[in-house]
């Protein structure tokens, strides 16, 4: 069974390390945090200095997004309709 769990674990890391090569979390969060940031200071007073996007990789290879903002105020917008 250990042997299993063992190589079980390097193939995950194996797989996260081909990913890598390819895929670059640092600009891809960049990129997440002009996107976001924009779309969020419609509906609240927000500093860039005050926002952060930060990438992970659990141990199963599913990205783990995380946003933090502080908004000093938050900005009244229209009501979303109902759908039903």
């Amino acid at each position: 069974m250990q042997k299993y769990i063992t190589t079980n674990a390097l193939d995950r890391v194996k797989s996260a390390l081909n990913v890598d090569k390819h895929f670059k979390p640092d600009k891809f969060a960049e990129v997440i945090k002009y996107e976001i940031y924009n779309v969020i200071k419609e509906y609240a007073e927000i500093r860039s200095d005050e926002f952060e996007v930060n990438i992970n990789i659990n141990d199963y290879g599913d990205y783990c997004i995380n946003i933090n903002a502080i908004a000093r105020k938050i900005k009244i917008v229209g009501l979303v309709p109902d759908n039903n």
